[in-house]
């Protein structure tokens, strides 16, 4: 009777802790269902971001090759523009030099010129002066 006792409290001990388990098992499912619900939410969250940072990246590329592209053809262009100027300046140099000797070719020629006239009036002065002399 002891011993039939005994088993009656295991079995009601046995049962206890059978009930105890399952709640336990039935809290852990539902832990577990929650937290691969919240895992599966940060994946998801996870994948977005990442789609995003690749769109972003992408566009970041395309952008960094435009801005580059367009860097080096303003950096040619700008090269050849001072090249362009510098030769400009060698050209304006030397139009400038031309146009100093033509200026210098004019005046000694007015110079001539002038030099041939009064020359010219003297010759014709001193006509004039032997002129008189000769009918004096």
């Amino acid at each position: 009777q002891v011993s039939q006792n005994e088993l009656d409290w295991f079995h009601q001990d046995s049962e206890t802790q059978k009930k105890k388990w399952q709640q336990e098992k039935k809290e852990n499912r539902e832990n577990l269902k929650a937290l691969k619900g919240t895992a599966k939410k940060h994946s998801d969250t996870n994948d977005r971001y990442l789609k995003t940072i690749d769109d972003k990246e992408k566009q970041y590329n395309a952008c960094l090759n435009t801005f580059l592209e367009t860097s080096n053809k303003f950096a040619n262009e700008k090269g050849k523009l001072e090249e362009l100027i510098k030769k400009s300046q060698g050209d304006s140099q030397e139009c400038e030099k031309r146009a100093v000797k033509a200026e210098i070719s004019v005046l000694q020629t007015w110079k001539e010129t002038e030099t041939w006239k009064l020359k010219g009036n003297i010759a014709k002065a001193e006509g004039i002066l032997r002129m008189l002399k000769a009918q004096s």
